[in-house]
């Protein structure tokens, strides 16, 4: 039970200075080959991070809904779908989104980088929201059914604000 409240402490701490910091500028692979500089989007758009990959079925169901989310509000949000599959599964990376015609850029972390900055926890789907300003405005962990109300919800809340 020790070990639970610690590792609850220290999730929070973790929490505490991702919320309150600027994002650092990154750059990844897209699945097209590009090059992506987080720092271009930063204050055009607020910016939808998803980690996911492709053995992990929460994380396809996500990608879905992010899909959804993405078509209707396009013009205010951008969405970066992080993939955090080792080097040898990229070509299954760029075969699901493909195949499934998603409309947001695709991006490959497969050292998990990124992930790791965002995400030390390494638990998967993990969607982060960042505003305008390039700070964390929301961050969570995991997908249940409906899940896509509340993340929309705090979409438009951080639009508003």
């Amino acid at each position: 039970m020790k070990n639970k409240a610690t590792l609850s402490i220290i999730f929070i701490l973790l929490c505490f200075n991702l919320f309150f910091a600027k994002v650092p500028d990154f750059s990844l692979k897209s699945i097209n080959d590009n090059e992506i500089k987080f720092s271009e989007y930063i204050g055009k758009k607020i910016i939808v991070i998803d980690f996911w990959a492709t053995w992990c079925k929460p994380c396809k169901k996500l990608l879905k809904d992010l899909n959804k989310i993405y078509k209707e509000l396009n013009n205010e949000i951008e969405v970066f779908a992080i993939s955090v599959d080792n080097s040898q599964a990229i070509q299954s990376v760029e075969n699901y989104i493909k195949a499934r015609r998603f409309k947001f850029k695709v991006l490959l972390d497969s050292d998990r980088r990124v992930n790791n900055y965002f995400n030390p926890s390494n638990v998967i789907p993990f969607t982060v929201i960042i505003n305008k300003k390039g700070e964390v405005s929301y961050a969570h962990s995991g997908y249940i059914p409906g899940y896509i109300k509340e993340l929309k919800s705090k979409i438009k809340e951080i639009l508003e604000n």
